[in-house]
């Protein structure tokens, strides 16, 4: 019986509406219940992975101002004023909106701190990027000074694990590629209960399509997104606001498993991954010697998952360089369910899924990715070629 009251009082203030030209009931459903699941984490997160991805595209097309900005940290690697103003734009978009949340951040504000005259040019970006993209500011907020933005930044000092809901976030994902004005990528992933259920891939330098390492064409800048169950999806990154996942362009992999017609995706920096190892195992799939450079495409970052997705590619291959290195969870997390949602399989050198419970890193070697058809055959290749069998 009280269901059925609900129901008529409902009813009574939906027809009650009609008459009014303005109200659109359709819009108004879809605002006020969920059109999928995360609803609310997709568009926090797309908004906050647009506002960074705007602030780190104009700094890595000022190329010589990113890199008087560069501090080298205790592990060699560079962080940039673009990685901190980004990390403190996402984490404060989270911490608004999911307070109860954790993040594993990559950076902490210690060096900045340390650094005034960087501080400064921290402040000065983030303060342009939220007057360009204020009309976010009503779900993301603003950061207004060093103090807030140092604790932003510091947000992201969670150590993950199996238990709660987490995000893992890289500000910017292939700092090198940044640097040098090329590839890079915003990535932000929500974990619940150690399983990666949402991802958010910002790609500024990105082309629609790209052929081959000299063919790159199409719209400049994409926003790869994905949710469980849901699968993978495209849209253009510099498009002010957010669209639901049934307005943006599905994504799926390919079903190409003839040598001859396989594209492989593999890092740039060869201090990241083993390029001689990988070309043994390409050499074992059958790759034609004469043509493999050209069926090979080198990209930094987390744009070789997107560019997978979207079935532009066939194979991703990510050997280690020794025995001791071990991934760390933010520069896979978003790529992951990317994959798995576009109809493609991720795992390590033995092909078992990555396992994003345990901790800041992954508790396995390498990353091989591909599309269904063909992973189980690559897998075979790495075992063989690393004699893992």
């Amino acid at each position: 019986m009280h269901r059925i009251k609900l129901l008529i009082y409902f009813t009574v203030i939906v027809v009650s509406l009609l008459p009014f030209k303005k109200f659109n009931f359709i819009r108004w459903f879809t605002m006020s219940s969920s059109s999928h699941p995360y609803y609310k984490e997709l568009q926090v997160a797309t908004l906050a992975v647009k506002r960074a991805s705007i602030l780190t595209k104009q700094l890595s097309d000022s190329i010589s101002q990113a890199k008087s900005g560069t501090i080298t940290k205790e592990d060699k690697s560079p962080v940039t004023i673009g990685d901190f103003a980004s990390q403190a734009i996402i984490n404060n978009a989270i911490k608004l909106n999911f307070p109860y949340d954790e993040i594993v951040g990559e950076e902490d504000s210690k060096d900045l701190q340390d650094n005034s005259k960087l501080s400064s040019e921290v402040v000065s970006l983030i303060t342009k990027v939220q007057k360009e993209t204020s009309e976010y500011d009503d779900l993301i907020g603003t950061l207004t000074n060093e103090d807030s933005i140092f604790k932003s930044i510091d947000c992201g000092n969670s150590e993950g694990g199996s238990k709660g809901r987490f995000w893992a976030l890289d500000p910017i994902d292939g700092t090198k590629g940044f640097l040098r004005g090329d590839q890079f990528a915003v990535c932000l992933a929500l974990i619940d209960q150690g399983k990666v259920v949402l991802g958010v891939i910002g790609c500024p330098n990105l082309s629609q399509y790209v052929e081959s390492n000299e063919k790159h064409h199409g719209t400049v800048g994409g926003l790869y997104s994905a949710i469980t169950s849901q699968g993978s999806y495209y849209s253009d990154l510099f498009t002010p606001g957010f669209k639901p996942l049934n307005q943006q362009q599905r994504i799926h992999m390919s079903n190409r498993d003839s040598p001859k017609d396989l594209k492989v995706l593999e890092g740039v920096e060869k201090g990241h991954s083993s390029h001689s190892t990988q070309a043994q195992i390409k050499d074992k799939i059958g790759f034609d010697q004469n043509k493999v450079s050209t069926q090979t495409i080198n990209l930094d970052s987390q744009v070789k998952y997107c560019l997978l997705a979207s079935g532009q590619a066939d194979i991703y291959l990510r050997l280690p360089i020794d025995d001791t290195y071990r991934e760390k969870i933010w520069d896979h997390a978003a790529g992951n369910v990317l994959i798995y949602e576009a109809g493609g399989k991720v795992g390590d050198i033995y092909g078992t899924p990555l396992d994003f419970s345990k901790g800041r890193y992954l508790n396995s070697k390498g990353v091989i990715a591909g599309n269904s058809k063909i992973f189980n055959t690559v897998i075979d290749a790495v075992k063989d070629v690393l004699k893992l069998n």
